[in-house]
């Protein structure tokens, strides 16, 4: 391989790099202060007798790679929505329910999951 090829090859590796955008954050910081909010619990906690829960139904999060430039679709980033879908409906706790990668038409990759959100409170 000559240096001429060699070298319009790195350059045409640097122009792609150079193409990609930086990663943005994808939740804002009220956002990430509510995923801190909710917890993860398992189904046999729901019958605990110190804590009342008030069930606030089904809630999904959803992880998808719209184009190849985007890192694929991750089970996190799911969690991650999932967790931010329950503290939107104000939820503190969360039982996981399924999570797996799915078919999702217009994403290149995609994990969902669902879960069942709660309020957990104390007893008076």
């Amino acid at each position: 391989m000559s240096v001429t090829r060699i070298t319009s090859n790195l350059i045409l590796i640097m122009l792609l790099v150079g193409c990609q955008t930086a990663p943005t954050q994808r939740y804002s910081d009220a956002q990430l202060a509510q995923l801190d909010t909710v917890s993860f619990i398992r189904p046999y906690e729901l019958s605990r007798n110190d804590v009342s829960f008030s069930p606030l139904g089904e809630v999904t999060g959803e992880s998808c790679q719209t184009s190849l430039m985007q890192a694929p679709a991750t089970e996190e980033d799911a969690l991650l929505a999932l967790k931010l879908a329950a503290a939107e409906r104000g939820a503190n706790v969360l039982v996981l329910r399924q999570c797996e990668a799915v078919e999702i038409d217009g994403c290149s990759s995609a994990w969902m999951c669902i879960g069942d959100a709660h309020q957990m409170q104390p007893l008076q």
